[in-house]
């Protein structure tokens, strides 16, 4: 072909590949800038913590173990991260996004997440929990330790149905010794009123 013996058109060749190899990647790049902050928006907490030294094996396991509680765990580049904390208003994540990071982005119950953070690191040391986002509000890692501490929905839950089942419990035995009362209260009353007929006889 001619642009092959002809280097100002092989030169020109090339330098349009890579302009559309730059164009395709920021596109992406903005793509997943979008994609990370609506989920900042939409998370009911976001936790960033640092995974340094984590194998892949065990990443996979943590990602396993945060999904179970309806949470996600992503990893993102700093600098879009940033863009996207900037695009979902929460600049204060900004100074917990060095190095490695990644973010959990909760569901529904929120101590279950910030608990399967904590664990995990409790196993794996290099799970650095730093902070979060949660309402509004920047938490550090103290404050997300203590949101891990809080029962999680399901916990809950069973303690409530736990406790409503001894109040019914309590109340049927209550009711049941009030039924059984008025019963030998009126078997009373009617072998009262039988003898008095038997002795008007």
């Amino acid at each position: 072909m001619e642009w092959q013996h002809n280097p100002a058109r092989r030169s020109n060749f090339f330098g349009k590949v890579k302009e559309d190899v730059a164009v395709a990647t920021k596109n992406e790049k903005a793509t997943l800038v979008d994609e990370i902050s609506a989920l900042l928006k939409n998370a009911s907490i976001s936790i960033v913590s640092g995974y340094k030294d984590l194998s892949v094996a065990d990443q996979q396991e943590l990602r396993a173990r945060i999904r179970e509680t309806g949470a996600t765990f992503r990893v993102v580049k700093n600098s879009l991260a940033i863009r996207a904390a900037g695009d979902a208003e929460m600049e204060g994540l900004g100074p917990m996004l060095a190095g490695q990071s990644a973010f959990t982005f909760g569901g529904e119950d929120v101590p279950s997440a910030a608990r399967a953070l904590r664990d995990f690191s409790d196993d794996h040391p290099s799970l650095d929990i730093r902070g979060a986002m949660f309402e509004g509000q920047v938490l550090d890692s103290t404050s997300v330790l203590r949101l891990a501490s809080i029962p999680g929905r399901d916990q809950l839950n069973a303690e409530l149905v736990w406790a409503l089942d001894s109040q019914i419990s309590e109340f049927v035995h209550v009711l049941d010794g009030l039924i059984n009362g008025f019963v030998y209260a009126l078997q009373g009353r009617v072998d009262q009123l039988g003898a008095g007929e038997a002795q008007g006889v």
